[in-house]
């Protein structure tokens, strides 16, 4: 090879590599502005409600602009559905945390319950789940497709999650997604009313009256 080939290759690997690093930057750099927003819609969402925030607020918060924001996503649903995406691997992660020294099913069962009742008592993400669905609600013509999403967000990681923690459940895709919205009824409708009601719906309560509705959610102990 002509030592000319050899100084073009030399220059077209260096250029391939230049052009690497930039996108690998470019791309470290979109991910960071994504997550930027993700975060200043939780404070948003969390400040003035769903419905009523603004992406140009979301954008401010983050310290982008407002073409940035749909650089990344094409309407504030988007982004409350990766929030729930979000949350629904952390909790996930965090009950499979919990329950991961455990090898009692009952124990496991038990863990699984304390958590979804720790997760009541954060009645500002639960309200601000109610919000979304009562959005949804007020626009006939997206609901279907919001339900739907809603559910994409989070079926397939609680699918995951309740085959490894009780395999001999063996739930279809539709079994997984009733349960899904059991599970969440549950969650919604005591946050809102512990909420509404403190003084009667208190944590002890909570305490007492879930795990027996989970047990008829989960079919739990009905094999003994």
């Amino acid at each position: 090879m002509s030592r000319h080939k050899k100084d073009s290759n030399r220059e077209i690997t260096a250029a391939e590599q230049a052009s690497e690093a930039v996108g690998s930057r470019q791309a470290l750099k979109s991910e960071r502005t994504r997550t930027d927003l993700l975060r200043a819609a939780e404070i948003i969402f969390a400040r003035d409600g769903f419905e009523a925030s603004r992406i140009e607020d979301i954008a401010a918060e983050a310290g982008r602009s407002r073409g940035a924001f749909y650089a990344n996503f094409d309407s504030k649903t988007e982004v409350f559905l990766a929030l729930r995406s979000r949350a629904t691997l952390r909790h996930a992660r965090e009950v499979r945390e919990r329950v991961a020294s455990l090898r009692d099913d009952a124990a496991r069962y038990a863990a699984i319950t304390r958590y979804i009742v720790e997760q009541i008592c954060d009645t500002q993400t639960q309200l601000l789940q109610i919000e979304f669905k009562l959005f949804a609600l007020r626009h006939p013509k997206m609901l279907a497709e919001l339900a739907e999403k809603h559910l994409e967000a989070s079926t397939s990681i609680n699918r995951q999650e309740l085959s490894d923690l009780f395999p001999e459940k063996n739930e279809s895709l539709a079994q997984t997604r009733s349960t899904t919205l059991a599970i969440e009824a549950v969650l919604e409708g005591f946050a809102l009313n512990a909420r509404f009601s403190p003084q009667v719906l208190d944590e002890s309560r909570l305490q007492e009256i879930v795990p027996k509705l989970l047990a008829q959610i989960f079919h739990y102990g009905e094999e003994n």
